[in-house]
């Protein structure tokens, strides 16, 4: 019989992706029964891109005793069927709760290492599930050779840019937003401070319109509808824009892409996970520690030498070298090289 392993994560997309090659080596290595415990979009794409065998909605009022010591018989019981619960998070408290009222057992591991250590998320998951004796470790020098082999990873600091599973939708939610074969432009982020700025983005696109690299499309999506009119004035009807409220809609549009360019965020993640070939520019935060997964993933930085200050300060630097410094035309070389 297979064992039954529940995830519980409380992250964002970008994070819950960089978990994904450790939930596809539980499946695939531990022959386990995986299930995930998440925000119910996540959890649905994570279905349905083969990830996780089930999933289901941590928003559900059903689940609001799960962080309590006192947890209700249904939960206590939705729990009990599992062998394994990982719970994915810095809670000792939670953790105590979840040993409290579950039989079997139970592993916390951190969602990403101290923030000195400049080791790649998706690695360090893998690593504790290691420490944990959940994956095998004769394998742990393997999976990283291959990962790292999955990355590239450009600075300013260099002359030469280098050059799976289907997610259904209804068709009435994705009928009108067919981008089939374009070059999609995410310009958002979940934090401003990601941001490259929309006006380079703009340029991008009409330097790609004057190369015939193929037809641009600009997608927003829930987390910076913010940009939308300032797209829009930028781009002045010249291309295409969606604004797309739902995740999985969002993630529709991705999938036909010919190539997927934006910034450090959940969506630019999951592009590459998916295998779109994927130009994702980086500022505040580690390439190193953060960087997309993905085969077809190039990674711009403007300054090598500029310390990444996303997790550590509160505001960027007044003159941020490692966004201004990822010019147009590096960005439309890496994009050149992939279409």
């Amino acid at each position: 019989m297979k064992e039954k392993i529940l995830v519980i994560h409380q992250g964002a997309l970008g994070d819950l992706v960089l978990n994904f090659p450790a939930l596809e080596s539980l499946k695939q290595e531990k022959k386990a029964f995986v299930a995930i415990l998440c925000s119910s979009q996540l959890g649905r794409i994570a279905h349905e891109l083969n990830v996780v065998d089930a999933y289901f909605s941590l928003e559900s009022a059903c689940f609001c005793s799960l962080f309590c010591e006192e947890m209700t018989p249904a939960v206590k019981e939705f729990i009990s069927d599992y062998n394994t619960l990982i719970l994915i998070s810095f809670s000792n408290a939670i953790e105590g709760y979840l040993r409290q009222n579950h039989g079997g057992k139970v592993h916390k591991i951190s969602p990403r290492p101290p923030v000195d250590e400049e080791t790649h998320v998706a690695l360090y998951i893998i690593g504790q599930l290691v420490a944990k004796g959940l994956l095998d470790n004769c394998g742990l020098q393997t999976r990283s050779a291959m990962f790292w082999r999955r990355l590239h990873f450009v600075s300013s600091r260099q002359t030469q840019p280098s050059a799976k599973s289907k997610i259904e939708n209804p068709k009435s939610k994705i009928r009108n937003l067919r981008v089939k074969n374009s070059i999609i432009i995410h310009p958002g982020a979940g934090s401003p401070r990601k941001r490259w700025p929309v006006k380079n983005f703009v340029q991008v696109a009409s330097i790609i319109k004057g190369m015939n690299l193929g037809e641009v499309v600009f997608v927003v999506g829930p987390a910076e509808s913010d940009l939308a009119p300032f797209i829009k004035a930028g781009i002045k009807g010249d291309f295409r824009t969606r604004e797309v409220c739902d995740l999985s809609c969002l993630i529709a549009l991705v999938r036909q892409a010919r190539c997927f360019v934006g910034n450090d965020s959940g969506v630019t993640h999951l592009a590459a996970f998916m295998g779109i070939p994927t130009v994702a520019i980086f500022g505040p935060s580690s390439p190193k520690r953060w960087s997309p997964v993905g085969p077809a993933t190039t990674v711009l930085r403007g300054a090598a030498d500029c310390a990444p200050c996303f997790e550590k300060d509160a505001v960027n630097c007044k003159d941020p070298q490692c966004l201004s410094g990822v010019s147009v035309d590096m960005v439309v070389d890496a994009v050149r090289n992939k279409v």
